[in-house]
């Protein structure tokens, strides 16, 4: 009891020094390495909003695991650009991952990619997705809230990998129907999938597409099916519609299909 007394007197004492860096113990903390934010400074996890150097808007769900899934599109221009998919660790305040570069339009190139960045948690994500693309994001907090399936239900409308115009029927259970009605094709293609809470009980959906045949579809996708996520992110301002993001990549990793959709008003 008195060397415990003895050793907190001496803490106590040598705290009074300045520039001494004190939190009850000498060294640096994991919030003091992070600006002091919270939840220490490798905590890479979260949905990341912002835009990339190539002058794309940016959303990255990076998972609990450290699975990284990153979206580059562009709303004014009916354009979805990139997904960048792979899995990654981080020491302090760096995040580095390995994956792929997956390109729209049908035949694009699929690339191997190193995405790093420098990471303080629950607040902000720069780094790099290869490329010579650099990206700068902050951390939305909504993927902290309840998830909600049935926040999903309805129609949804946007535009997909393929540069074709999808919509989305999505059913109180998570179901879904979608039509993507890719040019110069006699018909839509229909992707059929199910949204379901992930296990991580993070605000996200996981969900596996299905597609129909390579008469309607692009034969890298026809009659496959592939895993993915979905984000639903409602703005601040109730003029904008709720924000659908979904992807999928096969398990080769050489084929992805991803989308953004906004909530159509029900009439």
């Amino acid at each position: 009891m008195t060397r415990s007394i003895h050793t907190k007197l001496a803490i106590l004492l040598l705290c009074t020094v300045p520039l001494a860096s004190c939190n009850g113990y000498f060294g640096t903390t994991d919030d003091d390495a992070d600006g002091g934010n919270g939840g220490g400074s490798s905590d890479a996890q979260g949905i990341w909003v912002g835009t990339t150097s190539d002058r794309f808007d940016f959303h990255m769900l990076l998972t609990p695991n450290n699975d990284v899934w990153g979206i580059s599109w562009a709303e004014n221009f009916n354009q979805v650009n990139k997904l960048w998919k792979g899995s990654g660790s981080r020491n302090g305040r760096t995040f580095t991952a390995n994956g792929k570069n997956f390109s729209a339009g049908e035949g694009s190139p699929v690339q191997a990619a190193t995405l790093s960045g420098t990471v303080a948690s629950g607040v902000s994500f720069d780094g790099n997705l290869g490329q010579n693309v650099t990206f700068t994001s902050t951390f939305n907090s909504q993927y902290n809230d309840a998830f909600d399936l049935g926040s999903y239900t309805g129609t949804w409308a946007g535009r997909d990998s393929t540069g074709a115009s999808v919509s989305f029927t999505i059913k109180a259970d998570g179901n879904f129907d979608a039509a993507s009605n890719i040019p110069g094709r006699p018909d839509r293609c229909t992707i059929t999938g199910a949204l379901r809470k992930a296990t991580s009980d993070k605000n996200y959906a996981t969900t596996t597409l299905s597609f129909g045949g390579a008469t309607n579809c692009l034969s890298e996708h026809a009659g496959t099916s592939m895993p993915g996520i979905a984000i639903k992110l409602t703005d601040s301002s109730a003029a904008v519609q709720p924000l659908l993001l979904i992807a999928a990549t096969n398990s080769g990793q050489t084929s992805a299909w991803f989308a953004y959709a906004r909530k159509q008003a029900q009439e």
